[in-house]
């Protein structure tokens, strides 16, 4: 849903400033799902639509969470959000035997 959502955003000829931006192997590789059939992935969505409906409820509030330090120039939950952002993906990297954190 989020690979999806950021192609539709990005890609949208409204936002053709934010595509030079972010408009990389970064945003190919994080895109890359949103390729497959949306066939596919509306029948994933309804099958778990519960579940996913309680995730998304999830992922938007800490998105909310971080506009919020952002408008009001929290500097220090910004560093969190990105500081634990770090910390979970660079554990979950260890956890996969990857030698780097990429």
């Amino acid at each position: 849903m989020v690979a999806a959502e950021l192609a539709n955003f990005v890609l949208n000829q409204r936002h053709a400033k934010a595509q030079a931006a972010v408009c990389a192997n970064g945003f190919r590789d994080t895109t890359r799902i949103a390729s497959g059939s949306p066939e596919m992935w509306r029948d994933i969505a309804l099958a778990n639509r519960e579940n996913l409906a309680a995730a998304l409820q999830t992922f938007v509030s800490g998105l909310q969470d971080f506009r919020h330090a952002l408008k009001s120039g929290n500097d220090k939950a910004v560093s969190m959000f990105f500081e634990k952002a770090k910390q979970r993906r660079d554990r979950w990297a260890r956890k996969m035997g990857s030698p780097s954190p990429e």
